[in-house]
């Protein structure tokens, strides 16, 4: 008997008694590579339909564990001569598809490690539906973040493996800084430190790119919720109203629940805590101790009695404004000039340097349409992105946008003109320049903008000339 056999009995549906013979046979084949390939597969068959069970709430979390653990510690007891293998990478999915509840994960994780992944369990897919889809190794990995996130400062967890765990998130967000998942893992685990200031710095350019999302206005509740009460008020009930699906903030309902009662708006609360309770209910799953003490209390029973269950007003506003105001906080404001108008495509160019500026969009700086050629404006800004603009009483800026005087000269047969002056000679475009006489010169002051041009040449570039040429 060997792997033939094996094989072969799993071929007939026979993956039972496949497995029973490969771990009769163990002890006089752990170094026969095919024979230890034949073994994995039955192993992999029994893990893989307790996943399906448990991914279509067939098999609740808390039964499907002991089981399922047992496989993976049978597997990794034999499997190290197989990194790098299919049956090796199949296993590595099935343990990321129940990592959030599978306790031992990390532990899991730090045995398999990410050096083991073969060359296509590195490279993204596309799906028949046309979607890109992440590496199994990123997927992996992220995983490993979550995990290390959710799990460190629980008194459950080994602290080597939380170590362990942020050492493999600090190594992705080297290697991806501007991957929001492992932004908002190390904004969380920032949070779970105690680094409010660090964990909300973290979370900024999520909630900028996923505003419309529930996850990062629950984490940024949480973030302000010991310094800015009734700013996390706001953030929790966005979170909630954002939510499509109950199980996106089945945690965010209790937190929220706790903070409204905290502040006396009791028929508020009780309603988040009947929510909460209810989708556990429907969904057998178990209640955290943070619920049954909501349920039990006495502000809840009296709004059960009295039937006062009040939903909770719009915050979107409020939630909108609280962003930008926490955005402001870290921004640099530069001076600007608006340079150019793009009605086509709804947008303004703000210059700050012959060859440098901002593009603010319409759609996102509505006032910003308003404001003519040649204004001076202040861009706020965190490193090249534009995030708010506000007017600058400034009226020129020396060496980049001046008011020069000079004089203003059309050659023959040319839609451009030149204004002569002591600062140098300023280009004046064909639209300024269409309705002036060629050979004929005129005093004029202008506003102009040091400014390259297509050909790379720098100059002054009038924006406006008096007179009404313009």
């Amino acid at each position: 008997m060997g792997s033939r056999e094996i094989f072969a009995l799993r071929k007939q549906g026979r993956s039972d008694e496949a497995l029973e013979m490969a771990r009769a046979e163990f002890p006089e084949n752990k170094d026969d590579i095919w024979f230890l390939r034949a073994y994995a597969w039955p192993i992999y068959d029994r893990a893989k339909a307790l996943v399906e069970r448990y991914e279509t709430k067939q098999l609740p979390a808390s039964k499907l564990f002991g089981e399922f653990e047992s496989y993976m510690n049978e597997f990794a007891d034999m499997a190290d001569p197989l990194r790098g293998d299919l049956a090796f990478s199949h296993m590595l999915r099935l343990a990321g598809k129940v990592s959030k509840d599978w306790r031992d994960f990390l532990l899991f994780a730090r045995w398999a490690g990410l050096d083991s992944f073969s060359e296509d369990d590195e490279k993204p897919f596309v799906t028949e539906d046309g979607r890109t889809v992440d590496s199994l190794k990123a997927r992996f990995t992220r995983a490993i973040c979550c995990e290390t996130a959710a799990r460190a400062k629980d008194g459950q967890t080994d602290p080597e493996l939380i170590e362990w765990g942020e050492g493999i998130l600090a190594q992705a967000l080297e290697a991806h800084p501007d991957d929001q998942w492992l932004n908002y893992y190390q904004s969380r685990l920032h949070l779970k430190k105690g680094e409010q200031d660090l964990a909300l710095k973290r979370l900024m350019p999520v909630l900028r790119r996923q505003a419309r999302a529930p996850w990062p206005w629950g984490l940024l509740g949480q973030i302000l919720e010991t310094t800015r009460q009734d700013d996390a008020l706001v953030c929790l009930i966005q979170a909630v109203q954002l939510a499509r699906e109950e199980q996106q903030i089945a945690q965010v309902r209790i937190r929220l629940a706790s903070l409204l009662a905290r502040q006396e708006r009791f028929d508020e609360a009780a309603k988040q805590v009947e929510l909460a309770a209810r989708y556990r209910a429907e969904n057998k799953a178990r209640v955290p101790q943070a619920l049954q003490q909501l349920l039990a209390s006495d502000w809840y029973k009296l709004v059960e009695a009295a039937g006062s269950f009040r939903q909770l007003p719009k915050v979107g506003s409020e939630a909108r404004k609280l962003l930008q105001s926490l955005d402001q906080q870290d921004l640099t404001y530069t001076l600007a000039v608006i340079d150019n108008i793009n009605g086509a495509k709804a947008l303004s160019y703000a210059a700050t340097g012959a060859d440098s500026g901002f593009v603010l969009l319409h759609k996102c700086f509505p006032e910003v349409a308003e404001v003519p050629k040649g204004a001076v404006i202040e861009v706020g800004h965190a490193g090249t992105e534009a995030r708010d603009w506000r007017p600058s009483a400034v009226v020129a800026i020396p060496k980049f946008y001046e008011v020069i005087a000079g004089t203003l000269e059309r050659p023959e047969h040319k839609p451009f003109a030149f204004i002569r002056s002591v600062q140098g000679d300023v280009f004046v475009p064909p639209l300024l320049a269409q309705q002036i006489a060629a050979n004929q010169s005129f005093q004029v002051v202008c506003k102009a903008i040091w400014r390259k041009n297509k050909s790379g040449k720098i100059g002054w570039c009038a924006l406006k000339v008096d007179g009404g040429h313009e």
